[in-house]
């Protein structure tokens, strides 16, 4: 058999590499091409079906291959990466920036991001810490303007990954290129991306070796890039020296983390003192010559120059009891991560983007801002190390050098409100509290640590979990530190991960038990469960500083449905004006003012339906995990909880002698033996004040027996008002939460204003582009519309702004923004309340005619004085378009009547008579007269018939009508912008001052 047959040439075998092949007769007659047997192959490479087509002698007519639109859509991949061959040829020419984070944890400072800013030509580096993206705008207006002034030139080109916090650059500086990435392609912005790998690194290996805690990661990586700057680039050039033309001195560099020895001797209190402190090196300082130590038992850090440093030995890694004395020192967020989960967490996150990064990109050094207390903008950035002419390395002899270069710790580091002997949960302990007796209610025991060595439980509310398994402690820790301290959790697996939030909760379910708020029955198969969950709130002094930390438990009353698990909802509170009528008197007659604070106050509201809930997140019922509670005291959420509650209290109130007010449902008097108390209501907030301080004290015990109150003494700090009382005045004011506003709108150190609104600008609908943000500006401005309780001279600003809510432009933003300088300018004003012998009511009308240059409609503008103080005011646009000034001045007079009319029958009330009928001042003659006679019938007969009212009143001698000037017109403040001297003394008249010392 022959199995081969090949051809003898000069001794060599030559054998056919490819049976040669017939062609059978179903290809003859056939025209085919490469295309269509790229097609029948499936779609092969180009190269693939022609050596098929050759190699096979495929009849072919053609052997050119169109483009095959099928192969593009079904095999594009990412092409290769070629290294960039552009080098800047000058300092600033072209600026690398990328933004990094969140971080796993909150460093002690507060921040989650960093921001870095890369010099292309030098690879010199600057770092600025950020504790949200949306200060990168403000951090690259610094940053701009300290290099340009120190290099004299100007920053031409920035280079980014196109990330929307760098959008408003754009539209901040239209003279600056913004190169951006590709969408999801990091590579393209590959010197920053390797820059985050290079500090991240560095600092792993630094704290490894240290044992530093990883909530000090700011303070590392910012004496990292403090360093880099001084290490070689990818060129074997060091930024520092190529940017700044001179040597480091390496000789002052000391290992991070070591133990330090500042001298201290100008604090100490006594000459027996010692004179240094034994502290840990941290960093650099970048602002003084010195270095920084952290002193661990006080959590201070010291800046001095007169250190000495013990380099073999490390505080945070000598003896793990002296790092959990530091853990259990500092604040629960503060506490730190195992640091291979640290590890593992910051790596991943700029691994992704390098991984494909050519080696060859690899490049050095940065520069890193001082870290400073009480800011919340990111750090100034470091312009460059400490030079040998700069600074000495070993520490002076001299006490009075030490005195002048040994500066005060710049900041301290949290500390833990509660020390481990005072805190009943100090160690981890299983259950919180102890279990209540109660067959109908799970047990209030808070949810269980997340630690790995669990104490056997023996109480029936434990914390739900899958298959009885833990997580490991680090991982508790992890989520601990999502959600810092000083922050508000959002959901019940950060809060649980604090022990503030968990002892918080086991007090809400305390509170729940011992009210019987519900009991535990089978889920009814015709009727609607309705959710809950955990609502957590940091309950803050009037100072800002933290109170306590409340977690409410709130059902989600969204799933109601009217006319079956309820009906009526409406519930009243207190208004403004008539707490400062209160005040006004209690001030006057110098009377005590009580606050009180209902604990669970909507708990206490029986109902009256039938409402079914779920369980709380996180005390299930283990007994009976499929039970649901019936609800037999009202919760917050609920649809008529608020109704419920103020029934309660109303219902207990007039069972103690008192009535409800018929011109304010939610004040309550009690005229008894000759003396009168007033409560003002508002919610679960109260006010009581009276002529009898015994008899104030005995309503508050009365009170006490009914429900579980807070005495909160002396009233100071009422629904965000901060209430500071002399002798013989009442200073009420809104700084904390006007300082707030300040930072969500990041204007806290913004130039000041002096008036609200200018002059030259009317506002309308088609001056400028569209403002790019309207939630911003809507949240703003609801904010202000507050802050006008205490801030009548920002009311008619608040309320012109605030007609622009539903489309705003720029120039509506550019408006509110000099709101808020002039806040930021007057943020310690407010309303003055003094005592008065004389408690007659005046009133000041006025009205701009056709003041709106978008409907013409004219603008009202009232405030009411009860003796000296201002009591009520307004600024409204008028509902119809006035045909003069007299005719909208008399409808601004009618608005006032109503006004004054319901204060003066509120005093009645409270029995403070005035000596004479309360008088309205108004700067038009004619509105006047129209007021007091039926005349210009003409000119008045449209005017609608209800504004005639207070002609009546005038003819029964109930008020009085009075012309007054313009230039003595109170109310002009309220109804037009004014020029600032004019407004500045209206503003006097208003009794918007600055607190007074007693």
């Amino acid at each position: 058999m022959v199995l081969l047959e090949a051809t003898c040439i000069n001794g060599l075998y030559y054998i056919q590499a490819f049976p040669q092949t017939v062609s059978p007769q179903a290809y003859l007659g056939i025209r085919t091409t490469a295309q269509l047997w790229h097609d029948r192959l499936c779609h092969p490479s180009n190269s693939t079906t022609l050596q098929i087509v050759k190699n096979y002698s495929l009849p072919c007519t053609s052997l050119t291959l169109d483009t095959c639109h099928n192969c593009l859509m079904a095999k594009s991949h990412r092409l290769p990466f070629v290294n960039s061959s552009s080098v800047s040829s000058f300092p600033l020419e072209l600026v690398h920036s990328d933004v990094w984070g969140p971080s796993p944890i909150v460093s002690n400072n507060g921040f989650r991001y960093y921001v870095i800013f890369i010099d292309d030509f030098s690879r010199f580096t600057w770092i600025y810490f950020l504790k949200c993206k949306s200060d990168v705008l403000h951090v690259f207006t610094r940053f701009k303007a300290q290099v340009e002034n120190l290099f004299e030139t100007s920053i031409k080109t920035l280079r980014t990954d196109g990330g929307t916090e760098y959008k408003p650059i754009t539209n901040a500086f239209p003279q600056l290129v913004h190169q951006t990435s590709c969408p999801y392609t990091p590579q393209q912005n590959g010197v920053s991306e390797r820059k985050h790998r290079h500090i991240i690194e560095l600092a792993l290996s630094i704290m490894s070796n240290a044992n530093i805690p990883t909530t000090q990661w700011d303070e590392i990586f910012s004496s990292i890039v403090y360093i880099i700057n001084c290490l070689p680039s990818h060129n074997s050039a060091i930024p520092y020296i190529t940017l700044f033309n001179k040597q480091p001195n390496y000789s002052l560099l000391r290992i991070l983390g070591c133990a330090c020895f500042p001298y201290t001797r100008p604090y100490n209190a006594n000459k027996l003192d010692l004179r240094a402190l034994t502290c840990v090196f941290i960093g650099y300082s970048t602002t003084q010559k010195g270095y920084r130590c952290l002193h661990i038992p006080t959590n201070k850090i010291y800046v001095s120059r007169h250190v000495q440093f013990d380099e073999l030995s490390f505080p945070f890694k000598t003896s793990s009891s002296s790092i959990a004395s530091v853990e259990q020192s500092s604040s629960p967020q503060n506490q730190s991560i195992p640091l291979s989960i640290f590890r593992s967490l910051l790596v991943q996150e700029c691994s992704d983007a390098v991984q494909h990064f050519h080696s060859s990109h690899y490049d050095g050094p940065v520069t890193v801002p001082e870290v400073q207390p009480n800011i919340t903008q990111a750090h100034s950035p470091v312009s460059v190390p400490i030079t040998s002419h700069q600074a000495s390395a070993q520490p002076s002899s001299s006490s009075d050098s030490a005195r002048n270069e040994l500066h005060e710790p710049t900041r301290s580091i949290p500390s833990d409100r509660n020390s481990p002997e005072s805190s009943p949960i100090a160690a981890h302990s299983e259950s919180l509290v102890s279990s209540p007796d109660s067959t109908n209610i799970p047990s209030p025991t808070a949810p269980q640590p997340l630690i790995s060595q669990q104490s056997a439980s023996q109480h029936p509310m434990i914390t739900r979990t899958r298959d009885n398994t833990r997580k490991p402690r680090h991982f508790s820790d992890f989520v601990a530190h999502l959600t810092t301290i000083d922050h508000e959790p959002r959901t019940f697996t950060q809060a649980n991960a604090h022990i503030e939030w968990r002892l918080a909760m086991s007090t809400e379910i305390d509170a729940l038990a011992a009210n019987n708020t519900w009991i535990l029955v089978p889920p009814p198969s015709n009727q609607t469960i309705i959710g809950c969950k955990w609502v957590y709130r940091i309950k803050r002094r009037s100072d800002g500083s933290i109170d306590r930390y409340k977690a409410r438990l709130v059902a989600k009353g969204y799933n109601q449905q009217e006319g079956i698990d309820y009906f009526d909802t409406f519930s009243p509170v207190v208004r403004p004006t008539t707490i400062r009528v209160v005040l006004s008197i209690a001030v006057s007659h110098k009377w005590l003012i009580r606050q009180l604070d209902v604990n669970n106050a909507f708990l206490h509201g029986d109902l009256t339906e039938r409402v079914y809930m779920s369980q709380p997140p996180g005390f299930l019922d283990s007994t009976r995990p499929n039970h649901v509670c019936l609800l037999s005291k009202s919760l917050y959420g609920l649809k008529q909880s608020p109704r419920a509650w103020f029934h309660k209290l109303s219902s207990t109130l007039i069972s103690l002698g008192f009535f409800e007010s018929q011109y304010d449902p939610s004040l309550f008097i009690s005229h008894a033996h000759n003396h009168i108390t007033m409560v003002l209501v508002y919610v679960d907030d109260i006010i009581i004040t009276g002529s009898n301080p015994l008899l104030v004290s005995s309503h508050i015990a009365h009170l006490h027996t009914s429900f579980s109150l807070k005495d909160l003494g002396d009233l100071n700090f009422f629904l965000g008002i901060q209430i500071t009382r002399t002798p013989t005045s009442i200073h009420l004011s809104q700084s904390k939460y006007i300082h707030d506003i300040l930072v969500k709108a990041n204007m806290v150190h913004a130039k000041h204003s002096p008036s609200p609104m200018s002059t030259s600008i009317s506002l309308s609908n088609e001056d400028s582009a569209p403002f790019d943000n309207p939630q911003l500006f809507r949240s703003i401005i609801g904010a202000l519309q507050y802050a006008t309780l205490t801030r009548p001279d920002i009311t008619f600003a608040v309320n012109k702004v605030s007609q622009f809510m539903q489309h705003p432009i720029e120039n509506h933003w550019t408006a509110v923004k000099r709101i808020l300088r002039f806040l930021c300018g007057t943020i310690k004003h407010g309303l003055h309340v003094q005592a008065a012998s004389n408690l007659d009511i005046n009133a000041y009308c006025d009205a701009d005619w056709a003041g709106c240059p978008v409907d013409r409609r004219s603008t009202t503008g009232f405030c009411i004085y009860l003796g000296k103080n201002l009591i009520s005011w307004s600024a409204k646009k008028q509902p119809t378009i006035s045909r003069s000034s007299t005719e909208a001045e008399y409808r601004a007079l009618a608005v006032t009547c109503a006004e004054l009319l319901w204060a003066r029958y509120l005093l009645q009330e409270l029995r403070v008579i005035p000596s004479k009928p309360p008088t309205i001042w108004c700067d038009n003659i004619g509105a006047t007269f129209l007021a007091s006679n039926p005349m210009f019938h003409a000119r008045t007969k449209h005017i609608e018939i209800d504004y005639h009212f207070c002609r009546e009143r005038i003819i029964n001698k109930e008020i009085q009508v009075r012309f007054i000037s313009s230039s003595d017109q109170i109310a002009d403040v309220l109804t037009k912008p004014l020029a600032i001297s004019r407004f500045n003394y209206l503003c006097n008249k208003l009794t918007v001052t600055l607190p007074t010392t007693a």
